[in-house]
């Protein structure tokens, strides 16, 4: 990404002004979505189970203010979870028994969001109950419904039981090193341990990690520096509305919030099947919580300063994460994301690429990352949504969860 592609520009300036202005201006987690729904394409279909719990829990991770790491993590268990329900609900049919699609989704979804919301374990089963019975008015029976959720349930316990024991949360006790070129934590380092965390795809977290940065002492990084710098010195009102939309920090339905709202869109706009959202989603979600696992062991790897921590004089234009600089987060998601849809979605694709672009480079926008950051996390999560689709399943399986 040497700049701003045209294309990526265009895509920028789709966002509606007002919008970027009411999202610079306003508390958060009122405008991200409003400002999410002006670029994507919904028709008048009534969307599969799938596509409502994931608003369902859209809704949960801006009620909480759900930090984004937690949120990637989420959104990957939920959907797995929902699309091993849905082919268990095949295979029982193969069986001649009838569960019902969206009992399974209903059940695993449930459970899994219970899991990380208990406080709204009442509210989410109450949910189930309506779904129940809008299918069973809709001329269902409730025992098939019923034998759906039950699978669903059934799936969802071993992803909760995984996940138990999948080390995304474990305690930092390691020590911080020191140096000139070394980012300096101004409260315990966060996630510091999460590029230990298992993960779906890779066969080792360290399997992509970037080649080192440009030394601190080296004219490359001087220069990277210096752009930063520029920037923030002179950033324009585009620039900073765009580093404004897509920071999406708490309160929000977060970066991976946003691109769950795109998929989910998509789903409903191609008229696709249960089964077939259940596993787009999925695999944008586990390929997104690898390539954000397999970002912290590269950023705990290298322990970058950050821009603003290299030169104070910077001036961000969002408040700045608590973990190094390289590679960014960010960019590795939004990549993954864009190689992820673009393969299921090839007629988006160009849409996606200028999509996320703009997301990419909004790091730079804000002054919490240098351009090396954002290339390399964009290539980062580009080779591990790339790793995900040469694995994914053949035919009606179930994902397989080590």
């Amino acid at each position: 990404m040497p700049a701003l592609s045209r294309r990526a520009a265009r895509w920028a300036a789709t966002l509606p002004i007002a919008a970027l202005v009411v999202a610079c201006g306003e508390p958060a987690a009122t405008v991200a979505p409003q400002a999410a729904s002006t670029t994507r394409v919904v028709t008048s279909a009534e969307p599969v189970a799938t596509v409502k719990w994931n608003e369902v829990a859209r809704g949960l991770v801006m009620k909480y203010n759900t930090s984004a790491p937690a949120t990637i993590r989420m959104f990957a268990l939920l959907t797995v979870a929902e699309y091993n329900a849905v082919v268990g609900t095949e295979k029982a049919k193969q069986r001649s028994l009838h569960p019902v699609d969206r009992g399974a989704v209903a059940g695993a979804s449930a459970a899994v969001l219970s899991y990380v919301y208990p406080q709204e374990a009442a509210y989410l089963e109450g949910l189930v109950d309506q779904q129940e019975t809008s299918v069973v008015h809709a001329g269902t029976r409730h025992e098939d419904f019923a034998s759906g959720e039950a699978i669903g349930r059934t799936v969802a316990a071993g992803v909760i039981e995984r996940a138990k024991t999948d080390g995304f949360f474990a305690p930092f006790t390691g020590t911080v090193p020191t140096c000139a070129g070394c980012w300096l934590p101004t409260t315990p380092p966060a996630f510091a341990t999460l590029g230990q965390a298992k993960t779906f795809f890779l066969a080792s977290n360290d399997q992509f990690r970037p080649a080192p940065p440009p030394a601190f002492d080296s004219p490359a990084f001087a220069a990277a520096l210096a752009e930063v710098r520029h920037i923030a010195d002179t950033r324009t009102t585009e620039q900073d509305s765009i580093a404004r939309f897509w920071a999406l920090g708490a309160g929000t339905i977060s970066a991976q919030g946003y691109l769950n709202g795109v998929a989910s869109d998509l789903a409903v706009q191609y008229h696709l099947s249960e089964r077939e959202t259940a596993h787009r989603l999925a695999l944008m979600n586990m390929a997104a919580y690898d390539a954000l696992v397999a970002s912290h062991e590269a950023k705990y790897h290298y322990w970058l300063i950050r821009p603003s921590q290299a030169d104070p004089a910077i001036v961000r234009a969002i408040p700045q994460p608590s973990f190094p600089s390289y590679p960014s987060n960010h960019s590795a998601l939004v990549g993954s994301a864009a190689t992820v849809l673009g393969a299921l979605f090839p007629s988006e694709r160009a849409r996606l690429e200028a999509m996320v672009e703009v997301g990419a480079i909004s790091r730079l926008y804000a002054g919490i990352h240098y351009r090396f950051d954002t290339q390399a996390g964009f290539a980062l999560g580009r080779q591990i949504a790339t790793w995900t689709l040469a694995h994914d399943i053949v035919g009606h399986q179930p994902f397989v969860l080590g």
